[in-house]
């Protein structure tokens, strides 16, 4: 859960306009759904729940996906792993790479972030499971990639060894 409170304080803390306005239409269709099944209370009271029930859902779903979209369309970023190298006499894991700018807006912090997860059977436990890492690591670039471009990051992590029941995560987060 210290994953997700960080990544979200990070993505508040970078707001651009694109997300001022999804979240201002997202609180304008919450107050229409809700003076709708207002007005229907009386007359409608089965569909009036019904815009209710969909409303709320609305409101707690609406901000996770307005993220995924804004992130998929204007910060879209791809890792490429160049290396990952566990070292033989220490508990020291290297991870080297490229991250590519693929979005529409030019970034002004990114920072890449590793995760030590269970294995995955596929079952929706284990998808929860990303949630609470087991290890999780970071580092913030100095200069985010331009547009189209990519940049090379190195990231040491100290005292980790990776065993075989054990994922390797490493997405990057750029605003």
């Amino acid at each position: 859960m210290e994953t997700l409170k960080a990544s979200t304080l990070a993505y508040i803390s970078h707001f651009q306009m694109a997300d001022y306005i999804a979240f201002a239409w997202l609180i304008l269709l919450f107050f229409i759904a809700l003076f709708m099944a207002i007005l229907l209370a009386k007359k409608h009271p089965i569909l009036a729940i019904f815009i209710l029930f969909f409303d709320l859902i609305l409101l707690v779903a609406g901000p996770f996906a307005i993220k995924m979209i804004l992130d998929s369309y204007l910060r879209q970023t791809h890792i490429e792993l160049t290396t990952t190298q566990q070292l033989i006499y220490s508990d020291t894991l290297i991870i080297q790479g490229n991250l590519h700018h693929q979005g529409k807006i030019d970034f002004t912090q990114c920072s890449i972030n590793a995760y030590l997860l269970p294995q995955d059977d596929g079952t929706l436990l284990s998808s929860m499971k990303t949630l609470k890492p087991l290890r999780q690591t970071s580092i913030s670039l100095e200069t985010p990639p331009a547009k189209g471009e990519h940049i090379f990051f190195e990231l040491v992590w100290e005292n980790i060894r990776l065993g075989e029941e054990q994922n390797l995560s490493v997405k990057g987060e750029c605003y």
